[in-house]
């Protein structure tokens, strides 16, 4: 027998200001959440249902709490992936571990864009020193040198160019880092998709990015390119989505170049601040069609209500926008 929904619980690995909104839409469809997360002060704590305050590694208490849980999502790419290999074993995992495994790692990432035939930046897996140097001779001089893990928010990179490369004071370790050319482009979008259990794929339509120091400083909706621009973007979007198999959502950050040519930044199979306008500006979030899709409940059309402009406080910048 079918439970009621007083009686589900949704799991979210991470209790951040994304997992708190997924808490808050599920609470919406009269669902449960149940969050785990080491910061004993993590935001989501004072909605869960349930909270374990535990590492991200103690697979005990990971697979204490998947038993609590209907199924489970996740907020954020950085858990241990043989972690989730053993949740898997008891609950499924939502959008999956597949993409989550590929967006951890920036290597991998573009190697599996550029096999599905869609264009990313010029980029090189670095071995050595001498691999950066030739690929900034070959190249525009001027790039990203990025770890392959563990990078968000600009953390994880530094931009160098071809006069300059005696100043870089660290050690390059084989295979930990990924060197990309440093391109013009016009506008970055954002667009999230979604993918239901039964293969349907619908889009958010594209918003319009601004970061300042490697950081998501606001994102406007709509953004101002064309309809053929929005249309291409959100092909390359649902082309992906399909391809990892996703049954949830997925951000997909892109650039656009001077003649309206698309390339892939990045993607994040999970909610993204990019997405945040999508609360106020259309009649469904893109946290509510998460959990829609998890429970299989039904999506309507999506309806966009106004213009928005989302900023992206921190504690550092609040003043700025006082």
């Amino acid at each position: 027998m079918q439970r009621s929904n007083l009686n589900k619980y949704l799991g979210v690995i991470g209790g951040g200001q994304l997992g708190k909104m997924i808490g808050l839409a599920a609470a919406n469809l009269g669902i449960k959440s149940c969050f785990y997360d080491p910061d004993p002060d993590a935001p989501a704590k004072n909605i869960s249902t349930l909270f374990f305050n535990e590492k991200y590694d103690n697979k005990i208490k990971l697979l204490e709490f998947a038993n609590k849980c209907d199924f489970i999502t996740y907020e954020f790419e950085n858990i241990p992936m043989d972690c989730l290999k053993a949740v898997r074993k008891q609950k499924k995992i939502y959008p999956g571990i597949k993409a989550l495994q590929i967006s951890q790692d920036r290597h991998l990432e573009k190697s599996f864009i550029t096999n599905l035939g869609i264009k990313v930046v010029k980029y090189a897996n670095i071995k050595n020193f001498y691999d950066i140097e030739n690929f900034l001779k070959k190249n525009t001089k001027k790039g990203i040198l990025k770890t392959r893990k563990l990078g968000y928010d600009g953390k994880g990179q530094v931009r160098i160019e071809l006069s300059n490369l005696q100043k870089i004071n660290f050690h390059i370790k084989p295979n930990n880092y990924i060197i990309e050319e440093l391109v013009r482009f016009k506008k970055e979008i954002s667009v999230i998709a979604i993918r239901e259990k039964n293969g349907r794929i619908k889009t958010f339509e594209p918003s319009e990015n601004y970061h300042k120091h490697g950081i998501l400083r606001k994102t406007i909706f709509p953004a101002s390119i064309s309809k053929n621009c929005a249309s291409k973007a959100k092909k390359i979007a649902e082309k992906i989505i399909d391809s990892l198999d996703i049954v949830g959502i997925l951000a997909i950050e892109m650039f656009v170049l001077k003649d309206e040519d698309i390339i892939v930044n990045e993607i994040a199979p999970r909610p993204h601040n990019s997405g945040h306008w999508t609360i106020d500006g259309c009649n469904l979030s893109q946290f509510d069609v998460l959990v829609r899709t998890i429970y299989n409940m039904p999506i309507p059309k999506i309806i966009y209500k106004r213009k928005c402009k989302m900023i992206n406080l921190l504690g550092e910048n609040f003043n700025e926008y006082k």
